[in-house]
Formats: structure tokens, sequence, C-alpha cells
């Protein structure tokens, strides 16, 4: 990019006026010449030079060009037509259910997380409004340590129910861990 004359050193500097003669010189030298002095002709500004646009660059690299539906009339555009045959073809190689087959997994996957990402939300929701309440989150503390002591005293006390109870928790645990 060339420099543009606002940006040259020469054109930031401002010419310095010359001084203008004082009354009292002009004065002095009336009175000697007897004759009214003009005084000298100021200097005309410094003109600067005129700025040059500079050449932009265009920032498109290049066009695109449709051409014309030779079916169409002089009202109608062909756009509209290209793409409902374009669409009608894609439709019509029936790739439609091949590319749903494909992506119906992750698409439950994806679905089941946002479900599950919702879930979490909306307890972590009424859980803060649980806490807010005064005196229930003790409550709540107190009971489940009630219930603890009741199904410790039933199930566990006699070594007949803690072995049945053992052997429930290792089922459950193989059946779910699939062994």
């Amino acid at each position: 990019m060339e420099p543009t004359p606002e940006m040259t050193p020469e054109s930031q500097s401002e010419p310095t006026p010359k001084e203008a003669p004082t009354p009292a010189a002009n004065e002095t030298s009336t009175a000697f010449t007897g004759a009214a002095a003009t005084p000298p002709p100021a200097p005309a500004p410094a003109q600067s030079p005129e700025p040059q646009p500079a050449v932009a660059e265009s920032p498109i690299a290049s066009t695109v060009s449709v051409p014309a539906d030779p079916g169409a009339n002089e009202t109608e555009g062909g756009e509209w037509h290209l793409l409902v045959e374009k669409l009608n073809k894609w439709l019509a190689d029936a790739k439609l259910m091949e590319l749903w087959q494909q992506s119906q997994r992750p698409l439950k996957l994806l679905g089941g997380a946002l479900g599950l990402l919702l879930l979490l939300q909306l307890t972590g929701a009424v859980l803060g409004t649980l806490d807010a309440i005064p005196m229930l989150p003790r409550l709540l503390q107190l009971t489940g340590l009630i219930y603890l002591c009741l199904f410790a005293s039933r199930r566990l006390v006699r070594s007949d129910e803690r072995r049945n109870l053992i052997e429930g928790v290792k089922g459950s645990w193989n059946a779910f861990a699939g062994k």
C-alpha cells in the first residue's frame, strides 16, 4: 500500500506564518517617505497535494453464475425449479432410509444424554427448593437414620438373614455385570 499524502511527514508539518508588519513600523515608514506604504503582500498558503484514492482490492474471489432455465417464463426464476429438481432426485435415490438407519443409534444416545441432563437439572432444582425450607434437611436426615436402624435390626442381626442379604446383593450384582 503506498502512503497517502496524509501519512507523509511533509503534509503533517504546518507552514509557519511570516511575521506581519506592525503598525508602528508602518507609521515610521510613512513619516520618512511621506507616502503611505503598502504592506507587503501576504504569502499564499501552501496548497497540499490532492489525495489520490487508494486502490481497493476486491474481497470477492470469484462469482458464480447460474444459467437460466430454458423452460421458465420471463416472470419466473429458474432457481426454484433447480432446487426442487435436485431435492426430488435426492429423495428418489432412497438413501434417506439408509441415512436414518445409520444415524438411529447416535440419535438415541444423544436423546438419552439430553434426557439425563434434564433429569439432573430438575432433581437439583427440587433438592435446592427442599433445602431452602427450614428444618426439613435435618428431619430428612433423622428419617434416614431411623430407617437404617430398622433395616439393620431386621436383616443384619441374625446370621441366616445376613447370608440371604449378601447372596441377594451378589446375585443382583452378577445380573447387572452379566456374569
